[in-house]
């Protein structure tokens, strides 16, 4: 049979037109300039797949050169970063760099955002939001993992970024950052204690809430990593307790606690294996931590995402209950406290709940029958209505009778 269609011939690689020099003595910052703009115009303008990488060999050294990376004006830097982000994109999944000159390009990267990405209408603002789109949908930031000192330069990136995106920037640039720390996490092998720390102590500001674009951005990453991020958050709240354990005050394993409570509020993939580590604290002797163990968890099946928890941990649910019947009356006081919430958030449990609260109203001890009236006494009208039934409320008044 005669061939009557030619084959479709692949298309010709492009090669960079750019032949100036960009490194070398008596080069004017405006001359220089000019020449970064012509290249990033160039470089941008390439496709992956269509481009003659040995064509990029001489821009692509001397962009590395100390003359561009630490000179003095903001412009020269700004445009040169944009440059090194094209080359990475146009090289990848490979990186043309020696792993120092990466981790000098890296630096230099977080460098030029940290001290110039102030708002869109500061100078250069375009070229820093090229810079981060490019780490984020390239995601050439991932050779960072396979660095010597990766650890040391992801502590960075996180720190800087979290310190970035409290200066009210427009929302595409957080997406930006949500994916390149994402991407990050996702990589590394080892995820440093430092970055962790930086996570987690955004849910630990003041007056909490979503408009906090720290606390924003940690959300959005915990929530986008929970499986991988899980084990370190285990391993740091073990930590926290097993260094602290021995304090009089407990004022470190309290902090965790209100930690693990925020967390479960905003990311509680993150927390499958501290819910176990909670319940076992429920039994040990130390009465400090059984308090503070009841307290949070009773606050947390009192949460919003209360009926999920106990569906999740019954054993974990199963065991606080028990608490009720603590042989430190303190403790007991702790489940009582925490019931309120649980009245309105967990329906479906008002049987349980309404069984153990009638046993404390009849509890040795006055003060835990005090808080029994006390808890019922402060339910507003709505909810006594809706969430108690009748005969609980008579159980209620009966303890008007009550001695003490």
């Amino acid at each position: 049979m005669v061939q009557t269609r030619h084959a479709a011939q692949p298309e010709p690689k492009r090669r960079l037109a750019f032949r100036d020099k960009l490194a070398g003595k008596g080069l004017a910052t405006d001359a220089l300039l000019k020449k970064l703009k012509a290249l990033h115009a160039e470089l941008a303008a390439l496709d992956q797949d269509l481009v003659d990488t040995a064509s990029l060999a001489a821009a692509r050294r001397e962009l590395v050169s100390t003359s561009i990376l630490l000179h003095k004006d903001r412009g020269v830097k700004a445009y040169a970063a944009c440059c090194l982000a094209d080359i990475l994109r146009l090289y990848a999944p490979d990186a043309p760099y020696t792993q120092p000159e990466l981790r000098d390009i890296f630096q230099f990267f977080f460098r030029q955002l940290t001290n110039g990405l102030k708002g869109a209408d500061a100078s250069y603002y375009n070229e820093y939001f090229h810079l981060l789109e490019s780490l984020s949908t390239v995601k050439s930031v991932v050779l960072v993992c396979d660095l010597p000192n990766a650890e040391e330069l992801m502590s960075e990136i996180f720190r800087d970024f979290f310190n970035l995106v409290k200066r009210d920037l427009p929302k595409k640039v957080e997406i930006f950052m949500v994916d390149i720390l994402v991407a990050l996490i996702d990589e590394a092998q080892v995820f440093p204690n430092e970055a962790l720390e930086v996570l987690l102590s955004q849910f630990m500001e003041n007056n909490l809430r979503i408009e906090q674009a720290g606390y924003r951005l940690a959300v959005q990453v915990c929530n986008a990593t929970a499986d991988k991020l899980q084990r370190h958050v285990c391993q740091h709240f073990t930590d926290i307790i097993v260094a602290n354990s021995q304090d009089e005050d407990l004022d470190e394993i309290r902090a965790a606690h209100e930690l693990i409570k925020r967390l479960n509020h905003s990311c509680p993939g993150l927390l499958h294996s501290v819910i176990p580590q909670l319940e076992e604290e429920l039994r040990v002797e130390e009465v400090s931590l059984r308090l503070i163990a009841t307290q949070v968890l009773g606050e947390m099946f009192g949460d919003k995402g209360g009926a999920e928890l106990v569906k999740k941990y019954p054993t974990t649910w199963n065991v606080w209950q028990l608490r009720r019947n603590d042989k430190v009356a303190s403790v007991r006081l702790k489940f009582v406290e925490a019931t309120k919430g649980l009245l309105v958030n967990l329906f479906e449990q008002r049987e349980v709940l309404e069984e153990a609260l009638r046993t404390k109203l009849l509890d040795p001890d006055e003060k835990v029958r005090a808080a029994v009236c006390k808890m019922y006494g402060q339910l507003d009208y709505e909810t006594a209505l809706h969430h108690v039934s009748e005969a609980q409320l008579r159980a209620v008044a009966e303890r008007g009778v009550d001695k003490k």
